[in-house]
C-alpha cells in the first residue's frame, strides 16, 4: 500500500476515541477516516461530522462488512473487544484494539490465534513503549549499562476515584471491564517492564482490594455495586533471576498520572518517570554507584519521534502511527495481539493469586 491511503473505521466514540484516535487519523496524510460506529446514534453522527468520516452507524457489523475499509480501530468497553476483533479479522481487515485485549486469558487466546491464522496486521495500545525515556532506558539496558538486573519496582497511580461521588461508570463494573485498576493501569506497567528488560514474569503473588463498594448510578436513579479492584499489589519473580514489585491504584491522592519504574542491576540503576519526556534518572558506573550518586540524563533526540514534544497524547499518537505504517510497509505491528495475550495471562494469574491467596506459576497452561 505504498502509494495508497489506509482507509480506517473507528468503533467507539467516547472522549478518548475522539481526541486520542480520530484526531490522529484526521491529521495523518496517509489515512482516510471512512466510518464511525457507536451505540449512541447522536454521538456517532457528531464524531463522523467532526472528523470528516463518510458515514456513521450504530451496528459494528455494518462497518466491518464494508469493502471500502482496510482497518478497524476498536475503542470500546473491554467486554466488546473479542467479538468485534474476531469479526474484523475474519473479514480480512487489519485491527488495533484498546488494552486489555480481552475479558479473560481464554478470550485473548482465541483472538491471538485468529490473528495468526488470518495474517492481518494486529496491534494493541500499550502506548508507553513509545515514551522517549522508555525508549532510551531499553537501549541502555540492552547495551548492558546496568548489568545483571536484580530488582524491578513499578508503580502506576491515579487519584480520580478518591471522590465517592464519581458515578458507577463501565470501568467499575466487572461484567463490562473484567478487572478494575489491574487491567486499566496495571496492564501498562506489566507490558512496559517486560519490554524494557526482555525478562518475563514466571511466578507471582498478589493482593487486590475495593475501597468504595457503592457509587451513584450514572443516571442518578440510585446507587450500584463496585465489583472490581481499586488497588492491586503483587510480587514477582522473573526468568532472568530478578525480583519485582508492581503497584497500581486509582485511589492515589494528589496523583494525576503517576508512572514510575525503577530497575536495579549490578552495574547501575535506572528510573523511568512518565512525567519527564526529556530525562532519565540514572546511576551508572563505579563513580556514581559507589557513592550512591544519581544523574538526570538528557534523552538523545534520536529516541524522540517528535523532538521536544510535551503532549500527554504523544505516546498514543506514535502507537497509532506505528499501526498505520505497519500496514503501509506490510510488516508486523509491535505491540500486537501476542503481546496482549501475554499480558492477559499475567492479569489472570494476578486475579487467581488474590482469590486463592497463593503463589501462581507462569505459564498458566503448564
Amino acid at each position: 500500500m505504498a502509494n495508497k491511503k489506509v482507509r480506517i473505521g473507528v468503533i467507539g466514540t467516547g472522549s478518548w476515541a475522539n481526541s486520542g484516535h480520530m484526531a490522529v487519523y484526521q491529521q495523518h496524510p496517509q489515512v482516510k477516516l471512512v466510518g464511525v460506529c457507536d451505540i449512541d446514534p447522536l454521538r456517532a453522527e457528531k464524531s463522523a461530522k467532526t472528523f470528516g468520516a463518510q458515514f456513521a452507524t450504530t451496528d459494528f457489523t455494518k462497518l466491518v462488512e464494508r469493502n471500502d475499509i482496510d482497518a478497524v480501530d476498536i475503542v470500546t468497553p473491554n467486554v466488546t473487544h473479542a467479538p468485534i476483533a474476531l469479526a474484523v479479522m475474519k473479514s480480512g481487515k487489519h485491527v488495533i484494539c484498546e488494552k486489555p485485549l480481552a475479558m479473560s486469558y481464554h478470550q485473548a487466546k482465541d483472538m491471538a490465534q485468529v490473528a495468526q491464522e488470518t495474517g492481518v496486521k494486529n496491534g494493541i495500545n500499550f502506548v508507553y513503549r513509545h515514551h522517549p525515556a522508555a525508549q532510551y532506558a531499553r537501549h541502555l539496558i540492552k547495551k548492558g549499562y546496568i548489568g545483571r538486573i536484580f530488582q524491578i519496582n513499578a508503580a502506576y497511580m491515579q487519584g480520580f476515584l478518591i471522590d465517592p461521588g464519581v458515578p458507577l461508570v463501565w470501568r467499575l463494573q466487572k461484567d463490562m471491564t473484567g478487572t478494575g485498576v489491574l487491567g486499566d493501569l496495571g496492564s501498562h506497567i506489566i507490558d512496559l517492564v517486560e519490554w524494557l528488560t526482555d525478562q518475563q514474569i514466571v511466578s507471582l503473588v498478589s493482593d487486590m482490594q475495593t475501597f468504595i463498594h457503592q457509587r451513584p448510578l450514572v443516571d442518578g436513579s440510585g446507587v450500584g455495586q463496585v465489583d472490581v479492584d481499586d488497588g492491586t499489589t503483587f510480587l514477582t519473580r522473573f526468568n532472568g533471576g530478578a525480583m519485582g514489585t508492581f503497584v497500581s491504584s486509582r485511589y492515589a491522592t494528589a496523583r494525576g498520572n503517576y508512572q514510575r519504574i525503577e530497575i536495579y542491576g549490578d552495574q547501575g540503576a535506572l528510573v523511568y518517570r512518565w512525567e519527564d519526556t526529556d530525562h532519565l534518572k540514572a546511576s551508572i558506573g563505579p563513580a556514581f554507584v559507589n557513592e550512591a550518586q544519581w544523574a538526570s540524563i538528557p534523552i538523545p533526540d534520536r529516541f524522540k519521534a517528535i523532538s521536544g514534544e510535551k503532549s500527554s497524547k504523544y505516546n498514543f499518537t506514535q502507537n497509532l502511527k506505528n499501526f498505520i505504517q505497519s500496514i503501509m510497509d506490510d510488516r508486523e505491528m509491535q505491540p500486537n495481539f501476542q503481546d496482549g495475550l501475554r499480558n492477559q495471562e499475567i492479569l489472570e494469574a494476578v486475579e487467581i493469586s488474590a482469590r486463592d491467596r497463593r503463589w501462581i506459576d507462569l505459564p498458566l497452561d503448564t
